[in-house]
């Protein structure tokens, strides 16, 4: 699995027509499965995310990254990180992805979420949207 910048991630999504979506995925109209998933984790932390408002018909016509977003937890070090990625469209900007990533058990672990990916040439790539 290739890991990619946030430019090659425009660059696979831009101008292509969303087919298919539900919370655990999105199909594009070339075949391309986009997914979040947590990539890299150890002992207790988490990570993930879900596509949330996708139902639409239109072209994507541009992807921006929002701002990572940190909570801090009262009862111990540990701590959460949260970014919302969103889509332009046609007619409006739509938000379509949130991912979260939680650093566990007092904050002594880590974990990823990443977009995922999946080209119909059986290439996968990702993108690391959120670390903690």
């Amino acid at each position: 699995m290739n890991i990619i910048e946030f430019e090659q991630v425009k660059e696979l999504l831009l101008y292509k027509k969303i087919t298919e979506w539900n919370e655990n995925k999105i199909t594009l109209s070339d075949g391309t499965l986009i997914s979040v998933e947590m990539t890299d984790w150890d002992c207790c932390a988490s990570a993930g995310g879900e596509f949330k408002d996708v139902e639409l018909d239109a072209v994507i016509t541009d992807v921006v990254m929002g701002n990572v977003s940190k909570t801090q937890f009262d009862w111990a070090d540990e701590s959460e990180a949260k970014v919302t990625m969103k889509i332009f469209h046609n007619q409006d900007v739509v938000t379509l992805m949130e991912a979260f990533a939680n650093d566990g058990n007092a904050g002594y672990y880590y974990s990823v979420a990443s977009l995922v990916i999946k080209k119909v040439e059986n290439e996968t790539c990702q993108f690391d949207v959120v670390e903690c």
